[in-house]
């Protein structure tokens, strides 16, 4: 968006001797980037959209995490989330409460941080880079990059793709299509701590791309 004011996020743990680093690829999604994103941060939705891995009932309830905007970076972090999750990786043998950081660099690239499950006090990350070809269509380009010795490419790849394709089919079916960033357009409740904040965020910028703006259409039909 425009002259580029900080380089790109600062990501050390791509030089970690020992990590994975896996290419997911590229999906195309029907959706505003800013959707996708915002879909990224909810944890809410883990046990009803990916029931037997990220979550399941009766375990539903988001705990209380902090939330803030890191200066001079200006970055979003969503620190202290936790969660129970079925399999929270591929290399995952039993279920486990998952222990997350959340990352938004820029209003289309974001980064989670989550709790390795084979390697104590480590972090596995899951980061998507949203490339908006309109404000109705994007593609959305997936990493990983984790300490797994056992599973092989494939299986990381078709984990995480799984897991993206039960979220598109959620993104290409809301309603309003673009994101709304003005409070009264939407409840919301304490679950929603980083959905608000990201939303706050946007509109100090002045972003309008892929936002809804009320009976002005925001996207294609």
């Amino acid at each position: 968006l425009g002259s580029p004011e900080k380089p790109p996020l600062d990501m050390p743990e791509f030089q970690e001797e020992g990590r994975r680093l896996v290419k997911v690829g590229a999906v195309t999604v029907r959706a505003s980037a800013l959707r996708i994103v915002e879909n990224f941060l909810d944890m809410s939705h883990f046990p009803y959209v990916h029931t037997g891995i990220l979550g399941e009932e009766p375990v539903t309830e988001v705990n209380d995490y902090k939330i803030e905007i890191r200066e001079p970076e200006d970055e979003i972090w969503a620190t202290d989330c936790s969660f129970f999750q079925p399999q929270a990786a591929a290399s995952a043998d039993d279920g486990q409460i998952s222990e997350y950081m959340y990352r938004v660099s820029s209003p289309f690239v974001t980064v989670l941080y989550k709790t390795c499950p084979v390697v104590d006090g480590a972090w596995d990350l899951v980061g998507i880079f949203v490339q908006p070809k309109d404000e109705a269509e994007c593609d959305v380009h997936t990493f990983m990059l984790v300490f797994d010795d056992t599973s092989t490419m494939a299986d990381l790849v078709h984990f995480q793709q799984e897991i993206f394709l039960q979220d598109r089919s959620i993104l290409e079916n809301q309603i309003p299509p673009g994101l709304p960033l003005d409070p009264k357009d939407e409840m919301a409740i304490k679950a929603d701590g980083s959905s608000m904040m990201y939303r706050r965020w946007l509109r100090k910028k002045g972003l309008t791309f892929g936002t809804y703006r009320g009976s002005e259409s925001s996207q294609a039909a």
